[in-house]
């Protein structure tokens, strides 16, 4: 497992050092970082705020010639999730591998709208990021989830797109994750109107945001609650549902890890759905703005004459 042998000097909540992997796993684990970021929700019930007037309630097919394609374009480089399953595997064995994948699992379970308990058990290996080397806060998790629970998300997610394109409903202000934009997209838009702005004699005042813990940080249960107002109905509302619960992490530092932790909340690290699920989640943002807004995923542009 990834990970840097100088973690093992952190800071606890008693101000000691940790001194060994182990206990510097269970810091991160435990500390406000990996477990404590997770957004803590009352009960609530749906508002009826804006609802898609296309929704997804057809039942998607999982054929073996696409679940075929999918294996074939599995880096054997990557490493493999808690099960085991190394990509390499599953790419060499792709002929043989594509009909139970797609018949017996992958449609099994977006029918029943439950998945394995393995899919939700997730490696973390923390990275140093910058700062204090004894700050718990300054490693960013970086997840290793199962291999084919990653080839159904990549399935649904462009099923998911595909639903996004045809209603319009993402802000044409987010230029992250989204068909046909991009970072350069964001930039050459941002540049024409400032550069018209300054042609016209006026000043910009400009503020730059960034989340913080950005995945992290959204509620499972509002989450849900978008995604209804979103269309998204029936089978794949109760998948996604079953995907996001009752998921379970440690943190693996040098071949020692902590001991097993509940996920709260946030999108899942290192997953597929993850980045899509969030562009759902802070859609309204650019609705909600009376300047000038650009947004690259949870990076945040706003400006005014």
């Amino acid at each position: 497992m990834r990970s840097l042998k100088t973690v093992t000097q952190l800071t606890t909540k008693d101000g000691s050092l940790t001194t060994d992997d182990k206990q510097a796993a269970e810091v991160l684990c435990d500390y406000h970082y990996f477990k404590e970021v997770f957004t803590k929700e009352i009960d609530c019930r749906d508002k009826p705020t804006m609802r898609s007037t296309f929704g997804i309630n057809d039942r998607i097919v999982f054929s073996e010639e696409l679940v075929l394609v999918r294996l074939q374009r599995l880096k054997p480089n990557k490493s493999p999730g808690l099960d085991g399953i190394h990509p390499m595997l599953l790419k060499s064995c792709a002929h043989q591998l594509a009909k139970p994948l797609s018949s017996l699992i992958y449609q099994a379970s977006f029918d029943d709208g439950q998945l394995s308990s393995d899919w939700k058990l997730t490696n973390i290996s923390p990275i140093f990021k910058k700062g204090p080397k004894s700050d718990p806060g300054n490693y960013r998790p970086i997840s290793l989830t199962s291999v084919p629970c990653k080839i159904i998300e990549g399935i649904l997610r462009d099923h998911l797109l595909d639903h996004l394109d045809t209603t319009h409903i993402i802000s044409v202000k987010q230029h992250g994750f989204v068909r046909g934009r991009s970072c350069l997209t964001n930039l050459l838009e941002t540049l024409e109107e400032w550069t018209s702005a300054l042609d016209e004699g006026h000043g910009i005042d400009a503020i730059y945001l960034d989340y913080w813990k950005a995945l992290d940080t959204v509620p499972h249960k509002r989450l849900i609650m978008r995604l209804q107002n979103f269309g998204i109905d029936r089978s794949l509302l109760n998948w996604l549902k079953d995907f996001l619960t009752l998921r379970k992490m440690r943190v693996g530092i040098n071949g020692s890890f902590s001991s097993w932790a509940d996920v709260l909340g946030g999108d899942p690290q290192d997953s597929v759905l993850g980045p899509i699920l969030f562009l759902i989640y802070v859609n309204d943002i650019a609705d909600l703005m009376s300047n000038s807004i650009r947004l690259f995923a949870d990076d945040t542009k706003i400006w005014k004459k």
